[in-house]
């Protein structure tokens, strides 16, 4: 009786493995799971190819502290950049206690429009599903970078592939649209995007954004960061460089104006993007730069292409591009500031913007209009006195750095 009964149990003991490693069910062979508590992201060429391995391990995914709830992070709610080749099979696996649960999805995932999956704003297509124990492994088309997003409280996933563009007040497009960096290479190890001939504004900021989205999920509780900006704005200008990290502070333009190669780089080893920019060009030979305002005869503010004194545009000496006016009769008591194409939003030179010198500066016939006796709020340039004048506005492509020279005219 007693070897029957050990027979069964023996029986059963063999019946157990055979379902763990064989069933239909099974997504391929035995995994070895780590015994860390944690989650997990593998597969065949990718960055790991099993959980065990350290590239494998996912953090919590970085949230949009300035909305929604207002926090970093969330339990269980888990955001990874990797890898993946094209042709890959993907899987996750859930760690607790020693105990581990391996997910795919039904059919390996589906694609859709990211905003009827995750409400997003990304205008691209993502793969995404509800996880399931030992389904069929998430299938991977194309190579590249790829940011895979968990919600271990809902069970959802959505893997999207990254495509990086730069947006802010700095480049052509400002707020409105992305100007695109396509991906030049991308390994297990490091993945480059980089744009050429990208004309970006100093003084003015931007962010690399992913996908044309500021969000990759979002809900009234959970709100994906999607974009790299600085710190810290003020120390990034000062250093004149910028590390970039997922926060809320633009990155600034603090060197020159002009065309620049746009590199982005993000380096798996330590979870860090990087930037460099060279630049290829200068911006101001198509500057077509007036005398705006209602110091000349006919002139006006109105900053809409109209009321500019002679729009015109530069020389150029080495790296200095020089805008001259001769014989400009000024009118007393009246302002004047320097316009690109007479439009506001261009390029503007106040009096504060520029180092500002000449005989008609020196004897108090041109003023800062903030100063005594104007006391305006607006750095504009006021006339005390009027008369002929000649105007020479120079500005140096490397430094950025803006003269102005106002003489009598003799």
């Amino acid at each position: 009786m007693k070897k029957l009964i050990l027979s069964n149990v023996l029986l059963l003991l063999a019946v157990s493995v055979f379902l763990f490693s064989c069933s239909s069910s099974d997504p391929g062979p035995k995994v070895l799971l780590p015994k860390a508590d944690g989650f997990y992201i593998y597969g065949t060429n990718t960055v790991a190819s099993g959980p065990s391995e350290l590239t494998a391990r996912m953090a919590l995914a970085a949230l949009d502290f300035t909305k929604g709830p207002k926090v970093a992070t969330l339990d269980s709610v888990y955001g990874k950049y990797l890898y993946i080749g094209a042709g890959s099979k993907i899987s996750f696996a859930n760690v607790i206690d020693e105990k581990g649960t391996i997910y795919g999805a039904d059919g390996g995932g589906a694609i859709d429009s990211a905003k009827d999956v995750a409400n997003s704003p990304i205008k691209d297509k993502v793969i995404h599903g509800t996880l399931k124990a030992n389904a069929e492994q998430i299938a991977i088309a194309e190579e590249g970078l790829y940011y895979a997003y968990v919600n271990l409280n809902t069970a959802e996933f959505i893997i999207m592939k990254v495509r990086a563009n730069m947006i802010g007040d700095a480049t052509v497009k400002q707020w409105a649209g992305g100007t695109d960096l396509p991906q030049k290479s991308s390994t297990k190890d490091v993945t480059v995007f980089e744009g050429t001939n990208i004309l970006l504004t100093k003084g003015n900021g931007y962010r690399y954004r992913m996908n044309d989205g500021w969000a990759i999920y979002q809900d009234d509780n959970i709100i994906t960061y999607n974009s790299l900006g600085v710190h810290d704005w003020g120390e990034s200008w000062a250093a004149q460089v910028n590390n970039l990290v997922f926060e809320a502070s633009n990155i600034p333009q603090s060197v020159g104006s002009g065309y620049y190669t746009v590199t982005l780089t993000y380096t798996a080893s330590t979870g860090i993007w990087s930037e460099t920019k060279v630049k290829t060009g200068d911006v101001y030979s198509q500057y077509s730069i007036g005398i705006i305002g209602d110091a000349t005869d006919g002139g006006s503010f109105n900053g809409d292409g109209t009321g500019g004194y002679e729009v015109k545009l530069p020389t150029k000496t080495g790296s200095n591009y020089t805008w001259t006016w001769s014989n400009v009769t000024f009118i007393k008591d009246k302002e004047f500031v320097f316009l690109q194409n007479a439009t506001w939003g261009k390029f503007l030179v106040a009096y504060d913007g520029a180092a500002v010198s000449g005989t008609s500066i020196d004897a108090g016939d041109v003023i800062d209009a903030t100063a005594d006796p104007v006391n305006s709020p607006y750095h504009n340039f006021h006339v005390i006195n009027g008369g002929a004048v000649d105007v020479t506005l120079t500005v140096n492509a490397d430094t950025d750095a803006v003269t102005v020279v106002i003489n009598k005219h003799v």
